[in-house]
């Protein structure tokens, strides 16, 4: 009996002790979601000017810039890090006569309005310190309601999605019966080593190296005769086909991707004309609604078509699309055999950018792919009418009814 009574005190204990860290460990949460935000003492902008990149036409100049996490964190009081939120500065000085706005769904078609973010950092039983950070934000926010008048300048910050490496920043300026457009390439400050990979771009070639074409029939037979597929890093087997051609200027065509929810990600690497992807991207979830699984990877070519760079790229998307297990972004494989739906969806995707003014088939990216005996499962294989899409970007608004077509291949003629 005396054992007895021993153990069931024992459990007493044990209960009361668990009791009080229990109690403690809610105490702390508690304390923890209380915690008021303090408005930044100070907030130094400085190194966000230094770097901003700045044109200026048609008496208008803008200037963007990309903010770091930790820039992000003592400017606005909060880790926008945490919740995958980059800030973007922009700053627009009007020396036209007209007035101006901007359009924010340009620079991110699903930022972030600033009141939508301090919701994500407000705490419980922190009214006052809640109305802090909401009146600390909106300080500091881009007016875009307000016009921007002639002779007027306005600065301020867009809260966009966090992506990795250098961001396609697009300003669109919007008047009464006018249109200004700014494309800057602006590096993340916190992975420099990404920050030349546009420059690269530009000096690829030498002046020597470049073959130009002016007709369309040359263009045509040039493009059916580029390599079909891409490859291992030593020459080995052809893997999936180079299935899409853009033809434009960086700043008309990376602008039309970044419309339509595509950013910059590094992938797994493909090799086309003896080097991997040049450029690499993929769709943007929406929120909590998965994006399409589909993927590019772009190679610049040496070759100029009545003056504009031309570009070769692969668009698939990966086995199980939206409904795939969750993999980390630069995993691509398995490969969705069908390869073709993602060249057609990423055409009808772009031709709602407003950037795409003609679009053109080719032959040329391969043959249907199938198993041999003795190889493994794991080997890639896909099924392709053996078209390569061509997407003709330019610098003007198009419609959909005004996009033109090359009189080239007909799609139809291959299903």
């Amino acid at each position: 009996m005396l054992e007895i009574e021993i153990l069931k005190k024992k459990n007493i204990i044990i209960k009361k002790q668990l009791l009080i860290i229990g109690l403690v460990l809610f105490f702390l949460l508690i304390v923890n979601a209380c915690a008021p935000f303090k408005t930044p003492v100070s907030i130094n902008e400085a190194p966000i000017l230094d770097r901003a990149l700045s044109e200026e036409k048609n008496g208008i100049r803008a200037s963007a810039a990309v903010v770091g996490d930790e820039e992000a964190r003592q400017i606005f009081g909060i880790d926008l890090a945490h919740k995958n939120i980059q800030a973007v500065w922009i700053e627009i000085e009007n020396n036209a006569e007209h007035s101006l706005i901007l359009l924010p769904t340009a620079i991110d078609p699903n930022y972030f309005a600033p009141l939508e973010v301090t919701y994500a950092y407000h705490r419980v039983f922190a009214a006052d310190a809640n109305t802090m950070l909401d009146e600390h934000i909106l300080k500091l926010i881009f007016p875009v309601r307000k016009p921007i008048l002639p002779g007027s300048r306005a600065s301020g910050y867009i809260f966009t999605n966090k992506s990795g490496g250098m961001k396609v920043i697009d300003v669109d300026l919007l008047g009464n019966s006018i249109h200004h457009n700014f494309t800057f390439f602006a590096a993340n400050p916190e992975l420099s080593e990404r920050q030349g990979i546009f420059k690269r771009m530009e000096t690829l070639f030498a002046e020597s190296e470049l073959k130009r074409v002016e007709s369309e029939t040359v263009l045509r037979q040039t493009l059916e005769q580029l390599p079909c597929c891409v490859s291992s890093e030593n020459g080995g087997p052809s893997d999936e086909p180079l299935n899409v051609v853009i033809i434009g200027d960086m700043s008309d065509w990376t602008t039309a991707f970044v419309r339509r929810a595509y950013v910059y990600q590094e992938l797994t690497p493909r090799y086309a004309f003896g080097r991997a992807q040049d450029l690499s991207g993929q769709k943007l979830s929406k929120g909590y609604t998965k994006a399409q699984s589909h993927t590019i990877r772009i190679w610049q070519t040496p070759i100029r078509y009545q003056g504009k760079p031309i570009w070769i790229g692969q668009t698939n998307s990966r086995l199980g699309g939206r409904f795939f297990e969750k993999t980390p972004l630069d995993v691509t494989l398995p490969l969705e055999p069908y390869v073709d739906e993602a060249r057609n969806d990423l055409t009808q995707d772009l031709a709602y950018s407003q950037a795409l003014i003609k679009i053109g088939y080719v032959k040329g990216s391969g043959r249907r792919q199938e198993p041999k005996a003795g190889e493994s499962s794991g080997d890639i294989y896909y099924t392709t009418d053996g078209l390569r899409v061509v997407l003709f970007f330019g610098d003007r608004p198009t419609s959909l009814a005004a996009i033109n077509f090359f009189n080239w291949e007909r799609l139809a003629d291959y299903q």
